[in-house]
């Protein structure tokens, strides 16, 4: 019996670390596919609660890091600037866990919000 649960979790191994879930933090990231540098401003609330406020600023063709913070059910409110001017207030309710929540400037300079499941 001893064999069958070494050999289970010599198994399992590889896979510790790969697989996201509940305890991963929602990582916010600004990634620009413009060709000019932007600055990004971003406030993220969960339950009235304010989680995450952050400006950065973020080259053409670059990612800069927003913030992190841990998932929690629930209401989320997320307000965006772009060089000073408000370009997203939304809200959405949360019951399934992500880990992704990203500012993303396309190439034509418009500006959306995407949210998922990062490996």
């Amino acid at each position: 019996m001893r064999r069958r649960r070494l050999l289970a979790l010599l198994g399992a191994l590889p896979l510790a670390g790969c697989t996201g879930g509940p305890g991963d933090p929602i990582t916010m990231l600004a990634v620009n596919q413009d060709d000019t540098a932007h600055t990004v401003t971003l406030w993220v609330a969960n339950n009235d609660r304010l989680r995450v406020a952050n400006t950065v600023e973020v080259a053409a063709g670059e990612v800069a890091e927003l913030g992190t913070t841990p998932w929690r059910r629930g209401r989320y409110r997320v307000t965006v600037r772009l060089d000073g001017e408000p370009v997203i207030a939304t809200a959405f309710q949360s019951t399934e866990w992500f880990n992704q929540l990203d500012v993303v400037i396309d190439a034509d300079g418009s500006v959306e919000l995407n949210r998922g499941r990062a490996a």
